[in-house]
């Protein structure tokens, strides 16, 4: 076999990737602010970009249209960011790519290594939340423990800043696409701020009162924020956090002494701590409902109504208002995708793991 020198690199690549950060998360190093993509694109076609999660996947199309043919790494609803480890086959995919474009705020915990190393190794790379990093004064949430909560996509404001991030991003990377970026960055924008108004307009039917949004891991304080809810969560920003039994004691007592009628699983999270909710309560007299089961750290399947961002938003905020007290004629009989529902057979990444 002739050996190449771009066989060279991807070779060198690789070995370089796999000792990187691919297990004890002391090892990777902190986040910085990607640049625009190393060097401007020069091939034909479609440009093969690689991203980590379908909600990447939704916003480079949404933005790239046509000009770009796109997948992702961590590709479905029940998959986990948080403590996905990229596989062989995932390094390959992203050292194959011609762009990789990731979320950022270490929501990609494992991935953070590979990626620094892809990087500074001249591999294009675009982090979408690298404009949001660099706002003074922040609109990032901030964690107890000083770092930025990653899931900015809950405020539809935050994520259209994002996808013109992006078209500032692959219009360095893709010149002749600019035209085509910056008018998919405004047509994006309203969307975002279309879906925001339907939003705020169902919300505007729960009570103030009942505006407690119980779930598994706290990934919603965006959507908090923007909504105006209370958000109490049995697991921290990240899902590789372990909840003790004095926290789920806490909020067993929340539910009981304030009567909240509903909590809520997520597509990506074990449905074990929510289980352990209901079981509290019930207990104690309290009788207590599933109020769905939300998109939290993905979007949903492909070809599903939920597979856009918008869409699993507005999945969301049908759920959400349903369970906790809006009737059918305040979401709209067109808008209402299900009513309060069991606990469903966990498909999560973390429950296959232990299996």
């Amino acid at each position: 076999m002739k050996i190449t020198p771009n066989f060279l690199l991807r070779y060198l690549l690789l070995t370089a990737v796999f000792g990187v950060g691919c297990g004890d998360n002391s090892d990777i190093p902190p986040a910085v602010t990607p640049t625009v993509a190393v060097e401007q694109y020069s091939g034909s076609g479609p440009i093969n970009i690689v991203c980590t999660t379908n909600i990447i996947k939704d916003l480079v199309r949404q933005i790239g249209g046509n000009r770009v043919a796109v997948t992702a790494i961590m590709d479905g609803p029940g998959v986990d960011p948080h403590s996905y480890t990229p596989s062989p086959q995932d390094t390959n995919a992203l050292t194959a790519a011609d762009l990789v474009v990731y979320s950022g705020l270490h929501l990609e915990g494992h991935f953070d290594g590979p990626l620094e190393s892809l990087k500074h190794r001249g591999i294009p790379v675009i982090c979408v939340t690298g404009g949001l990093s660099n706002e003074q004064p922040t609109r990032l949430l901030q964690t107890g423990d000083g770092i930025a909560d990653p899931h900015v996509w809950f405020d539809p404001e935050l994520w259209l800043t994002c996808g013109q991030h992006l078209a500032a991003e692959l219009s360095g990377f893709d010149p002749d696409g600019e035209e085509q970026y910056s008018t998919s960055a405004v047509t994006f924008a309203e969307l975002m701020r279309s879906t925001l108004a339907r939003g705020v307009e169902i919300m505007a039917s729960v009570p103030e009162e009942r505006r407690v949004l119980v779930t598994a891991h706290d990934a919603f304080e965006y959507f908090a924020r923007t909504f105006k809810f209370r958000v109490e969560a049995v697991q921290g920003i990240s899902t590789e956090s372990k909840p003790g039994l004095h926290r789920v004691d806490e909020l067993v007592k929340l539910l009981v002494d304030n009567r909240i009628a509903a909590v809520f699983t997520e597509q990506s999270v074990s449905d074990r701590n929510i289980a352990a909710l209901v079981a509290g309560c019930e207990a104690q007299k309290h009788s207590l409902k599933i109020g769905g089961r939300l998109f939290s750290d993905t979007a949903g399947a492909e070809g599903t109504d939920e597979e856009t961002l918008a869409g699993a938003l507005l999945h969301n905020i049908r759920q959400i208002a349903t369970a906790l007290g809006a009737t059918e004629s305040d979401v709209g009989a067109s808008d209402q995708s299900s009513n309060a529902t069991s606990l469903q057979p966990d498909t999560s990444t973390e429950a296959k793991d232990s299996q």
